[in-house]
């Protein structure tokens, strides 16, 4: 997709042209990156393990290798989600999606591509991301830059304070790996953020929540809590889970299995370089409300 090939290409060259990294001791890898200037995958995978509640995400260039990583498959994970809904969105005459928690929004791209290949029009998409995270604001800055032909938008503020002042529709919410760093991180607020995410499920009344995560035992928690929220709420919903996995003695069994999915990386450039993931492997939540 062009617009995420030019997002890549620029965090490509903010990479490598920006300051070294400053971290020192706040490093999340044990002072890793003193002194290393060409892979902060490692301090990456030091935020994702399994055990880790401490350190987390604080320097721009993580941001810029996560999105150079992580968005190819992220994205196409929601595309082919929200594709296997395409005999209802077939008929839709505008979408307008919500995602919280958005980071480089690579929902966005996957979201955008179907739109097109269902045959709608690009100035009938609308996008608006939140993520409170002050360190994505670049990055995010950058993919309104690159996405002209539709209506994206993103925010670094929260996402319900956001809602109470604005008319604006909702009729899609995406989670994008979102359930499961809110569960590891900020535990003690989990409960306050579904008891506001139902309040704004009633006031906008969305036809889809779509959730896409990485498959572990404290995902699979975040997502199922969520359920038992919207069920206790009284919300009338359907909802199917699905998995990219087979099943896992340990994490448990999540959903129906299907097949993982190969996708195209247009960038030779940044494939070379990142080896960013090349297939899909995620755990998936569709939610309609009635």
């Amino acid at each position: 997709m062009q617009e995420l090939d030019q997002l890549l290409t620029w965090c490509d060259t903010e990479y490598i042209n920006g300051q070294h990294c400053q971290c020192g001791i706040a490093c999340t890898n044990e002072n890793y990156c003193r002194g290393q200037q060409t892979n902060c995958y490692p301090c990456i995978q030091r935020v994702h393990s399994y055990g880790n509640r401490t350190y987390h995400y604080n320097c721009d260039k993580m941001m810029l290798y996560y999105t150079l990583k992580h968005s190819y498959r992220f994205g196409a994970e929601v595309f082919y989600e929200i594709n296997r809904l395409k005999n209802d969105f077939i008929n839709w005459q505008e979408i307008n999606i919500a995602s919280i928690g958005c980071g480089p929004c690579s929902e966005l791209f996957g979201t955008l591509s179907f739109w097109r290949t269902i045959g709608k029009n690009d100035a009938d998409f609308h996008f608006r991301g939140f993520d409170t995270e002050p360190l994505w604001q670049p990055v995010m800055n950058q993919v309104q830059a690159c996405v002209q032909t539709a209506d994206a938008q993103t925010f670094c503020q929260d996402v319900f304070s956001y809602y109470m002042q604005s008319q604006e529709p909702i009729n899609v919410i995406i989670l994008n790996y979102m359930l499961s760093d809110m569960m590891k991180f900020h535990f003690a607020q989990y409960d306050n953020f579904l008891n506001n995410l139902i309040m704004l499920i009633r006031q906008k009344r969305p036809r889809y929540l779509l959730v896409n995560d990485v498959y572990l035992l404290v995902s699979l928690g975040a997502t199922n809590k969520m359920l038992r929220f919207l069920k206790d709420a009284g919300l009338s919903f359907k909802s199917a889970k699905l998995q990219y996995h087979v099943f896992h003695p340990y994490i448990g069994q999540f959903g129906k299995q299907v097949a993982k999915q190969p996708f195209v990386m247009s960038d030779a450039s940044i494939v070379q370089k990142y080896n960013p993931f090349s297939e899909t492997n995620s755990i998936q939540t569709y939610i309609k409300f009635q």
